[in-house]
């Protein structure tokens, strides 16, 4: 099936709203490129990450970032900033849409409630669609202290209610997450999967890690993403120290936010283990470095804590290093099982610094053994690539908008 937005009268045109900077969100990247594929037009309201220019065109996407990024922690700084992207993004959109009429409203959780930015649109009978990227329950069950959590539990299931019920359709990122959505918000009609799966135009195998001049023997492990607890970094830091003193020649790269809280407690941490030449932090990169970026490196991790939270989320991480053939040591969690078979990754139960040690001890010395994981991960994540959840996601703008087909 195909869809031609240009074969109609008046092209079509979609608004993007996402809490995040485009820059470096690969899914809502994928997104645009696909309407762009079918002649649709896209803006993307997002906010300003590192001094960005308040407005700009990438690849033809229009992209007005509202708001400067606040880069503290905390829950009440979180809740705060959403507050007042919500209200910028809410007068934002009205001011786009009567310059721009929208065909659709596209917007990116978290939190649930920006849905509400697209209330004017609503009102003149445009479609909007809500993409929960991540359970805001299950999400601050894990970041709120038991008591303060069940004290604001009712507000946020309601809240999603209210979200989901606003959307004329939700997506979802993985079978775990719809399944949560339909037991308390959403018909299982109104609800998509759409999982985040690497762009296989944009990140290609490659098996040159195979072939490194004989006298290089340094290993260099990558992680890159966001930057916080829960996904277990300060494991692997503790982890480089036990490898380091029988594989001396080990490095272990990070890209995020540099400048975040839990970036400064692994540099800490790192100092406290006298191993800081070998735990490098670095800025991120943008979406479209990372396919370059990934074939610098022999070994992936995906590290993430076993929290009721982290076992419904597939990591984008993950996707993209198994479709450039990087080698992954990797939580074994539900949503990750039911991607890779135990012979495509290293899977280790709990992430602790003595089995990420043992695990990378398992591979560094063999480069045969790497090999077969790169090739086995790559093979099962070809099933999963973004060009069949492009066609899910275009089956779902077809019914909403007026496509020729």
């Amino acid at each position: 099936m195909s869809y031609n937005s240009s074969n109609t009268a008046t092209p079509k045109r979609v608004l993007m709203i996402a809490q995040s900077t485009y820059d470096y969100d690969a899914r809502i990247i994928r997104y645009c490129k696909a309407l762009k594929e079918i002649g649709v037009q896209v803006d993307v309201i997002c906010y300003n990450y590192n001094k960005q220019k308040i407005f700009e065109v990438l690849d033809g996407v229009n992209v007005y970032r509202i708001i400067d990024f606040n880069n503290k922690d905390s829950i009440f700084n979180y809740i705060l900033f959403s507050l007042r992207f919500l209200i910028k993004a809410l007068f934002k959109t009205i001011a786009l849409h009567r310059r721009n009429n929208y065909s659709l409203i596209h917007v990116h959780n978290m939190p649930d409630y920006l849905v509400f930015a697209a209330i004017y649109p609503k009102l003149k009978k445009v479609p909007v669609i809500l993409d929960i990227h991540d359970l805001t329950v299950e999400l601050f069950k894990e970041k709120w202290f038991e008591k303060k959590f069940r004290l604001f539990k009712p507000l946020l299931i309601l809240t999603e209610k209210l979200s989901c019920s606003f959307a004329d359709h939700v997506i979802s990122v993985t079978k775990e997450c719809i399944d949560i959505l339909i037991s308390r918000s959403v018909k299982k009609e109104k609800i998509t999967l759409i999982m985040n799966a690497p762009d296989d135009s944009l990140f290609t195998y490659d098996d040159s890690r195979f072939r490194k001049n004989g006298s290089d023997k340094t290993i260099r492990i990558l992680y890159h993403g966001t930057l916080a607890k829960r996904f277990g970094l300060h494991h692997t830091v503790e982890a480089i120290k036990i490898v380091s003193g029988i594989y001396p020649e080990i490095e272990f790269h990070i890209y995020g936010n540099k400048d975040s809280e839990y970036a400064g407690e692994l540099r800490d941490l790192a100092e406290r283990l006298k191993i800081s030449d070998k735990i490098i932090i670095n800025q991120s990169v943008p979406h479209d470095r990372v396919n370059e970026l990934i074939k610098k490196y022999d070994v992936g991790i995906v590290t993430y804590e076993p929290t009721e939270y982290m076992h419904l989320a597939f990591p984008t991480k993950a996707g993209e290093y198994a479709l450039t053939g990087l080698p992954m040591i990797i939580t074994e969690l539900k949503a990750i099982k039911s991607v890779f078979n135990n012979n495509s990754v290293i899977y280790i139960n709990y992430p602790d610094s003595k089995k990420i040690a043992a695990s990378l001890l398992e591979i560094v010395y063999d480069k045969n053994k790497r090999k077969i994981f790169s090739e086995n991960c790559y093979a099962d994540i070809r099933n999963f690539s973004w060009s069949n959840m492009k066609r899910s996601y275009l089956s779902i703008i077809s019914k909403h908008l007026n496509f020729n087909q």
